[in-house]
This record gives C-alpha cells, sequence and structure tokens, in this order.
C-alpha cells in the first residue's frame, strides 16, 4: 500500500511538473515576438519580449539622439510581426553651383538627402547617384559629400553672335564649353572664367588679336630758324627747302574685337634721312626805316612816286601839314581819304611801306589828281 501511495504521489508531482512546463512554454511564445527592425537602410528580423519600441531598440544596442528618427514612436506598443524602422542623423557636405554647407538629415540615400533639405535635384547634375546610401554608423562606405550643379539660363555674345545656354552649369567655364566657345590667354571675358554660372547671367566674350606689322612712315624735317635786320619783322624767306625723311617701322598692334586699342612702336630703321630747312626771320621794325631806304622804297629819283613824295613831305612819314593840320604822312592823307583805303589810326602811325601800299590803292581808284604835286 505505501508503494502505491509513493507511486501515485511520485505520479501527482511529475503531473504537476509536466504540467507547469506546458504553461511555460506557452507563455514565452506568447512573449517572445517578432519584429522587423530596419536601421538606414538595413533590414533583420528579431524576436524580443520588449513591450515597446523603446525596449526593442535597447535590446538591439542602438545608441539614439533625439534627432534620430523612429516609427513608430518610442513609446509605441510592440506587436507581433510589426516593422520598426529607424534613421538616424547624418551629417553630409552638400555643395550647390560651388557653395559649400554642412546639412544634417535622416534620410537614406542621396535622393531622398536633397529632396530633405529643399533641393531640386531634377535635370541637375548630381556628383553620385541619387539611390546611393548616405554614410552613418551602420554604412560605413556611404556618400558623405554631394555635390550638385542646378540648371541655369545663361546668354553668351562672342564673335558677333548671342548664344542660350540652358543647362546644369558650374562656372562660367563649363557655360563657354556647352556653347562651344572657346578663348585663348588673350581673349577677355566679361566674367572670370571660374566664377560661379548663375541663372540669368550674361557673359561677353571680346576676342584680342595682338600682331606685329610693319609700316613706313615720314619723319618730319627739322625747320631751323635764323634772324636778320635787313629784314622787317613779320617778313620771312626760305634760305633752305626742307624735305621729310622715311622710316620703316615695326609696331606691336593690339585689337579687342576688331578695334585697335594700343599700338606699341617694337623697332624702326631710317630709309632717307629728312633735310633741315632754314627759315629766316626779319627782325627790323617797320617804323625804322631811313630816308634812304623810302627813297629806294618809292623807286628812286625819277620815279613818278619818289617826286610825289619829295614835294608832299620830303620823304617824311610822319609829316603833318602845318597849315591847317590836317594831311598826313608821306602822302600826306587826309583822315577820310585814309579810312576810305583801309586805314585805321592817324597815317603817321602807320609804318612807311602801309602809307605806300594806301597811296597805290588811293592811286588806282581815282588816279593822279589826289594829289596837287602830281
Amino acid at each position: 500500500m505505501d508503494i502505491l501511495r509513493n507511486r501515485a504521489v511520485q505520479i501527482a508531482a511529475q503531473s504537476v511538473v509536466i504540467g507547469g512546463l506546458v504553461v511555460g512554454t506557452g507563455a514565452f511564445v506568447v512573449l517572445n515576438k517578432p519584429v522587423t527592425v530596419t536601421v538606414d537602410g538595413e533590414t533583420q528580423e528579431v524576436r524580443t519580449f520588449g513591450t515597446s519600441v523603446d525596449e526593442v531598440i535597447a535590446a538591439q544596442e542602438l545608441d539614439l539622439s533625439e534627432r534620430d528618427q523612429v516609427l513608430p514612436g518610442r513609446g509605441a506598443s510592440v506587436d507581433r510581426g510589426m516593422d520598426i524602422v529607424v534613421n538616424t542623423t547624418k551629417t553630409v557636405d552638400v555643395t550647390v553651383d560651388g557653395v559649400t554647407t554642412e546639412e544634417t538629415t535622416t534620410a537614406n540615400t542621396v535622393g531622398a538627402a536633397l529632396a530633405d533639405l529643399g533641393i531640386d535635384a531634377e535635370n541637375a547634375e548630381v556628383s553620385t547617384d541619387l539611390d546611393a546610401a548616405l554614410a552613418s554608423e551602420t554604412v560605413t562606405d556611404g556618400v558623405s559629400a554631394v555635390e550638385v550643379v542646378t540648371p541655369k539660363s545663361v546668354s553668351v555674345s562672342a564673335d558677333g553672335e548671342t548664344h542660350k545656354v540652358d543647362e546644369a552649369a558650374s562656372t562660367v567655364a563649363d557655360v563657354l564649353d556647352s556653347a562651344g566657345i572657346t578663348v585663348d590667354n588673350d581673349d577677355i571675358v566679361s566674367v572670370p572664367l571660374d566664377a560661379p554660372a548663375t541663372d540669368g547671367q550674361n557673359v561677353q566674350v571680346m576676342r584680342v588679336t595682338v600682331e606685329q606689322r610693319t609700316e613706313e612712315e615720314a619723319i618730319e624735317h627739322p625747320v631751323k630758324t635764323e634772324e636778320s635786320d635787313d629784314m622787317e619783322i613779320g617778313e620771312t624767306e626760305v634760305t633752305t627747302e626742307g624735305k621729310d625723311g622715311k622710316r620703316e617701322v615695326v609696331y606691336e598692334v593690339r585689337t579687342v574685337d576688331g578695334e585697335e586699342v594700343s599700338k606699341k612702336e617694337l623697332s624702326e630703321k631710317v630709309l632717307e634721312e629728312p633735310v633741315e630747312e632754314v627759315v629766316v626771320e626779319g627782325t627790323k621794325d617797320p617804323m625804322d626805316m631811313t630816308t634812304e631806304e623810302i627813297k629806294a622804297m618809292l623807286g628812286g629819283p625819277g620815279s613818278r612816286w619818289y617826286e610825289l613824295v619829295k614835294c608832299e613831305s620830303t620823304f617824311n612819314p610822319r609829316a603833318v601839314n602845318q597849315q591847317n593840320n590836317a594831311h598826313f604822312g608821306l602822302f600826306q592823307f587826309k583822315q577820310a581819304t585814309w579810312e576810305s583805303v583801309g586805314g585805321t589810326g592817324n597815317p603817321i602811325d602807320a609804318s612807311p611801306k602801309e602809307q605806300f601800299e594806301r597811296a597805290k590803292i588811293l592811286q588806282q581808284k581815282a588816279g593822279w589828281g589826289q594829289w596837287a604835286c602830281a
């Protein structure tokens, strides 16, 4: 009886243990839930006893910051088969049309990051594939720097034509290349070639040519002036005729769009020496004529003018009629008569030569009868 009783107790105890194992296994199955965790695009399936997303993340030993993105939120309850997405904050250097900034994003690809940053990649040139992954703790070989060249509309004027360039170009040099325009070191571009290209920009290309040109030129002859007191002031005489020489000159000529802007002499060769001209200028005051010079001017003895002046004024250019004070000079002009032949002022203040010239004008107009001595 005792053996049976003990056997019964043993069986009962075993039943309790087996029952406990059955109950525990059921609880394990219920609490250990399968979930999918995707971190920065990398997905893995895990089983967890966690009841919240935060507990699942902690179990994966993910060190997240407040800026990292977790979907659904960290406090959300965990259900079997749940998808948990974690996008960590990444730092990427973004260069747009030559301007670089350091940006942060939770996007996982280049394309998503550009969209997140408000950069329109459509029709732009991007340095890497838009589907390329960004560098993070889980993606060590990802992209950490992106260059974007946005589309632009630029006008280029060159060689008498205007070219419209509508495409992604980073620098002015890229714009010229797209327009098929080449420039050399002498050409002038209105905007530096390495300057960023901008939408609506106008670029002007000026063609510069530098060439050597040989020209034949005259060498102006020098003029030497000599003085003579045998001639009156105002009288000149060329005693030696001058003649220009010739020279051959080599110039460096610079033109911009066909217009000459500078001309630099490089060398010269004299082909023909100039001949100096000699000019004699009178220094004698015409008022200082001697009586003999006046007589010679009038034609000397026997000349009608000589006899006329001898009678009228005895060869004195300053003579004044003492009876009426109304006749003046060599030819005893009345003031009105003097002025009628172009004289100004008092005749006695004019040179003997001028008095003679105006007397000849009067004789031609009115004849010899103007003078009583004639």
